[in-house]
């Protein structure tokens, strides 16, 4: 079920961005300083924010709530008018390749190269689209 949410890195990317919706992951800080993954409680960022807690755990600077996949690439999509298209591509008879697209309303913004799984392929459209909202906010 894990690989369902995004990873840590990006998660904290997300929230710097301002992601701040309910979900239903979180990454926290345990005793011993490793970051650790838990999910199945439905958690509010903006209403738990002061607590900084989830389950009685505490959350920590490196901590976040987590979005699935899905949950992340529509919150690109309303927030941003970014969209994330990941397609199977078959360059070469009996091989598969993934690549991804980064679009916008009027125009496609990146084409990626092949990516030996749609997972692999997935997390790079991610990345990508966190890069072009960063590059958007220092370009502005």
């Amino acid at each position: 079920m894990k690989n369902e949410f995004i990873p840590h890195k990006e998660a904290l990317a997300l929230k710097e961005l301002g992601l701040d919706e309910p979900c239903v992951g979180t990454y926290h800080d345990n005793n011993g300083g490793e970051i650790k993954f838990s999910f199945g409680m439905l958690q509010y960022p903006k209403r738990n924010s002061q607590a900084n807690t989830v389950e009685g755990t505490f959350i920590g600077e490196r901590g976040c709530y987590t979005p699935l996949y899905q949950q992340a690439f529509r919150w690109f999509r309303e927030k941003y008018k970014l969209f994330g298209e990941i397609n199977l591509t078959t360059k070469q008879e009996d091989v598969e390749a993934f690549e991804f697209f980064c679009l916008n309303i009027n125009e496609a913004l990146y084409e990626s190269i092949d990516y030996n799984t749609y997972e692999e392929a997935e997390l790079a459209c991610l990345k990508k689209l966190i890069e072009i909202v960063n590059q958007n906010k220092e370009d502005e």
